[in-house]
């Protein structure tokens, strides 16, 4: 096999930078995500249940075509220990914790703002069904994004092209390829995407993966952190009024403008530099 670089994934294994199975990546991806994506658009007419199921198999496209990739290039030993590290914890509990609180908190002062611009906010999910808020928490978590994406984004992808170009142009490579491979779903009625501004939407993935990458080399590419702030997004933005639904642009076009402005100040930020032993556990 011949690589230009190598990539550590734990004590004495070796993941190699190889353009070929960074390729194959990016199309196991794409493929069966679009794949099943195409498939719950047939299916629809005939069952409504069959076609959601498809569309959760949709959002696992990424962390499958990581592990295949992975298994099929390096093998069994290197997968376990790319997923050990994927699953490390190297993080002090307040990054979790900012993590997690920074999208609600972003939210509340978009709707404040829009309030006193004389903006109506619009009622929260939660009012009244708090054990529906909480299942929508969990049901985030396993089919709405991180389980199914991460592992692929940031866990693969992003590493890999952090050894050719640093973690701050591999963040923004990996958010374009990101926001890409949501575009389908604009074109989807009843998706969230659907309700979105497009051009917000695919800029915010690029500011987005800046915040997620940044997490991830702090806590030598794990993908925990970057999973929890995936995990809060997807979750607060479903029960905090900030998405238009026919609406009002104004709330989400603060929550975007308050999450480039982070973004913006952690890619200007120095450091943390990703050499080699970075890459270790």
């Amino acid at each position: 096999m011949t690589t230009s670089t190598d990539l550590r994934a734990g004590p004495g294994v070796i993941l190699h930078s190889n353009p070929a199975a960074l390729w194959a990546f990016f199309a196991l991806a794409f493929g069966w995500s679009g794949g099943f994506l195409w498939l719950s658009t047939l299916i629809e007419p005939q069952s409504h249940w069959l076609r959601t199921a498809l569309l959760m198999l949709t959002g696992f496209g990424p962390t499958l075509a990581a592990v295949c990739v992975v298994w099929l290039f390096e093998g069994r030993a290197a997968l376990k220990l790319w997923l050990r590290r994927c699953l490390s914890n190297h993080l002090h509990p307040v990054w979790y914790a900012a993590a997690f609180l920074g999208p609600p908190l972003a939210m509340l002062a978009a709707l404040g703002l829009h309030a006193a611009l004389g903006g109506t906010v619009g009622a929260f999910t939660a009012n009244g069904h708090l054990g529906l808020a909480l299942v929508q928490f969990g049901l985030t978590f396993f089919v709405g994004g991180p389980l199914g994406e991460e592992f692929g984004w940031r866990g693969y992808a992003l590493p890999q092209l952090a050894r050719r170009w640093g973690w701050r142009w591999a963040s923004l490579a990996v958010g374009a390829i990101w926001a890409l491979w949501h575009l389908p779903l604009f074109f989807i009625p009843g998706m969230a995407q659907a309700q979105m501004p497009m051009a917000l939407f695919m800029a915010s993935s690029v500011a987005l993966s800046v915040l997620m990458s940044r997490l991830s080399v702090i806590a030598g590419f794990s993908i925990l952190p970057a999973m929890v702030l995936h995990w809060s997004i997807n979750t607060w933005s479903a029960i905090i009024p900030v998405i238009p639904n026919g609406g009002s642009v104004r709330p989400y076009a603060l929550v975007m403008s308050i999450l480039f402005v982070t973004a913006l100040i952690v890619f200007l930020k120095p450091g943390p530099p990703n050499s080699q032993t970075d890459l270790q556990e």
